[in-house]
């Protein structure tokens, strides 16, 4: 077996236990780090495959992938959406909040960093998950690239991480519309290991978009459909509105 693929396999095995520790001891720290690792994982075996190992192999690596977010969300008993909450005191480095109910309310002022299940049996529209976003770092890489200010630099921002993302290897490219408060935003070219669960945990991919458009926009965004066809993963998503209308 070669390095890379024991690297890969040893990333997704420690990336499941950290994601579940993480979820037993309400660590934050842990459950990112763990779903990271195994998403990272992924992607070491699949570069280092992807000339001698059939599709088949790819997908029966993924898969566990996908079925480790899923049963993460379905235990939890979450909704197919989530809400990219843009950086603010609370939240520094931004949030993702994956409600209980598709009725759901949101309490910025309960939210802090150490904060993972939000439960209050008076409030139950306000409970939900809350993770710092898995692509908070890929979102740093588009600001120093750029050097421009993310908190006012509009729709714009998608230009910076289409090119970042496509330098990396990542992405073919990415755009985003705007009608009214709606957001269409598609990704072309992107590895088949991002299309399965990214609309409860989204992949550091999907996630560092989503983030940046909620950071420039200095707006709420609910992610209300992910769909993947022929290398496009396709989000359908909206604005919410600001901080201040949820605090």
């Amino acid at each position: 077996m070669e390095n890379k693929h024991l690297a890969g396999i040893l990333l997704i095995l420690l990336g499941s236990i950290f994601t579940f520790k993480g979820a037993i001891d309400a660590n934050q720290n842990l459950i990112n780090a763990g779903i990271g690792g195994v998403f990272l994982g992924i992607v070491v075996l699949s570069f280092s495959s992807v000339d001698h190992v059939k599709y088949d192999a790819f997908k029966a690596v993924v898969e566990p992938y996908a079925d480790l977010v899923t049963s993460f969300a379905t235990s939890l008993e979450l909704k197919e959406k989530s809400v990219y909450i843009p950086p603010y005191g609370n939240l520094p480095k931004g949030g993702v909040f994956v409600p209980l109910h598709d009725d759901f309310e949101i309490d910025l002022a309960r939210f802090d960093e150490n904060t993972v299940f939000i439960t209050d049996v008076g409030r139950e529209k306000e409970m939900g998950l809350l993770l710092i976003p898995l692509g908070k770092e890929l979102m740093e890489m588009y600001e120093n690239y750029s050097e421009m200010d993310f908190e006012s630099a509009g729709i714009g921002v998608v230009d910076t991480a289409s090119s970042v993302l496509r330098t990396l290897g990542l992405v073919k490219s990415v755009e985003v519309e705007e009608n009214e408060g709606a957001l269409k935003i598609r990704l072309h070219g992107v590895r088949q290991s991002c299309s399965f669960v990214c609309k409860q945990i989204a992949c550091p991919i999907c996630s560092s978009v989503l983030l940046s458009i909620a950071k420039a926009l200095q707006e709420l965004v609910l992610v209300e459909d992910l769909q993947y066809k022929n290398g496009i993963v396709e989000i359908s998503a909206r604005k919410i509105g600001g901080i201040k209308r949820w605090m």
